[in-house]
This record gives C-alpha cells, sequence and structure tokens, in this order.
C-alpha cells in the first residue's frame, strides 16, 4: 500500500465501500443533452453549487466513496470543446467540491480524483490521462488518492501511472479497466495482464468498470479475482443506453445493479461496489440497502 492508503478507511475488510453514482448522468440531467458539448468538467468552475449539490445527493443516498467530476478535464480535451479554463483550476475546484459536500453533511468519505484516458490510441494511448496539470490540480486539491478510471489497456495504465508517480509518489493509485463485450481490453491483452500491471505497479485497488453492464461483467471480474489476490473493485454501467425523448435511457434499473452488486460484493471479495454511467441516487440508494442487508463481502 502507498501513502494514506494505510488509513483505516481505506479498503476495509468486510462489508465493501459504496461508491457514488455518475457524475456525468446526474449533471447532464440537470442542464439537459443539448448542453452537453463543452461537458460537465466545466461546472466546476461555472457552477460549482450544481457539483457540490450532486456530491451531497450521493452522500445522503449513502455513498461513502466521491470521484471528482474530472473524467475528461485534461488541457487538450477542454481546449477542444472550446472550454476556457486551465486544467489545473477545474481539477483542483473538482477535488474541493468534494470536500465542501462532505463538510455540508459532516461527512467523511473517500474523496477520489478521477482521471480517463482520453480518446487516443497507439502511441498516444493515455496522452490525456498523464496530463500533469491536471495530475497536480487534483492533488492540491487534497483527494485522498488518485483513481484511473476506464483504462482501455495497459499502454494508457502504464503511462498515467508513471506520469502520476513523477508529482507524487506516495498517493493512492486506483486503476479499473474497461472491456470489450467479449471481455478483452480494447487495446489487447486480458485480465491475466491486468493483474501483471497491478502487481508490478503496487497499485492499491484494480477492478473493472463500465462496459456493457452487470451480467457481462461477471466472467472477467471472477478471472480477475484468479489472477490478483489484492484489493479489488468493481463498478458496471448501466447497460447499453438507447436515446429516448432526446435523452439517454439505461435498461438497468437500480432493484437490478443493487442485486448484482450485493451478490458480486460477496462472491469476489470486492472492498469498493457501485456503478458507473448511468447510474443515479436510485442507485446508490439501492445498493447501500442490499449491501446492509447482506453483510457485505467475504474476502479472498
Amino acid at each position: 500500500m502507498h501513502g494514506r492508503a494505510t488509513d483505516s478507511r481505506w479498503l476495509p475488510e468486510g462489508r465493501p465501500l459504496l461508491l457514488d453514482g455518475a457524475a456525468g448522468t446526474g449533471l447532464l440531467a440537470r442542464i439537459g443533452e443539448s448542453a452537453s458539448g463543452s461537458g460537465v468538467e466545466r461546472l466546476n468552475l461555472d457552477d460549482p453549487v450544481m457539483v457540490r449539490a450532486l456530491h451531497r445527493e450521493h452522500l445522503a443516498a449513502g455513498a461513502q466513496v466521491l470521484r471528482s467530476n474530472t473524467f475528461c478535464s485534461s488541457a487538450g480535451e477542454l481546449s477542444r470543446r472550446g472550454v476556457p479554463h486551465r486544467a489545473e483550476d477545474v481539477a483542483r475546484a473538482g477535488a474541493e467540491l468534494l470536500r465542501a459536500a462532505a463538510r455540508d453533511l459532516g461527512a467523511e468519505p473517500l474523496c477520489l480524483g478521477v482521471i480517463g484516458p482520453g480518446s487516443g490510441t497507439g502511441e498516444a494511448s493515455g496522452e490525456a490521462g498523464a496530463d500533469p496539470r491536471r495530475i497536480r490540480g487534483l492533488l492540491d486539491g487534497g483527494v485522498d488518492g488518485l483513481l484511473l478510471e476506464t483504462l482501455p489497456g495497459i499502454r494508457a495504465a502504464r503511462r498515467i501511472v508513471e506520469a502520476v508517480r513523477d508529482e507524487d509518489g506516495t498517493v493512492p493509485l486506483l486503476s479499473t479497466f474497461s472491456l470489450t463485450e467479449d471481455g478483452r481490453l480494447p487495446e489487447g491483452g486480458d485480465v491475466e495482464d491486468i493483474a501483471r500491471f497491478a502487481a508490478d505497479f503496487e497499485v492499491d485497488l484494480v477492478g473493472l468498470n463500465c462496459s456493457f453492464g452487470p451480467a457481462p461483467m461477471d466472467g472477467p471480474l471472477s478471472a480477475l479475482r484468479g489472477a490478483w489476490r489484492g484489493p479489488l473493485g468493481a463498478w458496471p454501467n448501466a447497460g447499453v443506453p438507447s436515446l429516448e425523448d432526446g435523452g439517454w435511457a439505461w435498461p438497468v434499473d437500480a432493484e437490478c445493479m443493487a442485486a448484482w452488486c450485493s451478490s458480486a460484493a460477496r462472491s469476489q471479495g470486492l472492498r469498493i461496489v457501485g456503478g458507473c454511467c448511468g447510474t443515479t441516487m436510485e442507485h446508490v440508494a439501492a445498493i447501500a440497502a442490499a449491501l446492509a442487508q447482506s453483510g457485505g463481502s467475504t474476502p479472498p
């Protein structure tokens, strides 16, 4: 474990920590899909009250881990969308809003700074995620750890981890990968490669997120547990969305997501569990209730 990962709040055995809902889903529901062209990350500076309220609602629903609204906030991504803000300012504000929401409710969640990999492939894989300006902003904002989320492959993961460690060699790192429908990494490789990466770079938690909903994650998650005996997490999206009445409709409802999270937490010994894209406060509340009823996970 690195740095603050030794804090007793980090990855306790027994009942897993519950992740918040999807920031993008929650914020787009407020501003409307038609206003999404410049992304939701700008709202950290343009409408911090809205972002802070979303984090507060997730906490009230039962979340114990908050993610910053910074998935697509590298300097290059902001520039391409015409956002005038600096990456370090957007990231710092995103981190500070997590703390502000926690203070509002007198809560002590784990506050994770989110880093997405960007859309590059080949030599450009992970380039956006490795942007030092976003990394420094999140660290300056006081996050408990950094979450490298929706990683497409080992090349991107290595590049981002190395960039983070150039800035801070002790901050806890969590790395989760998104798989294709047949259970492989989009850039090639499988869960065995993920396990080797996690061991080589001594990440504090490895896992799977997003992809094609809960059910398709079962096999790869079980295989990853077989290859990796350290802390494991999982947060699938709410299925493959369809466009209805000008907005996205997600097929996996709160009860189905809660049942999956409860079952996966027990069978795979998850330390963090929850949902990704398409998950709302209703999903978070349902998962919290299911975990409380089931008694949590059985560590491997």
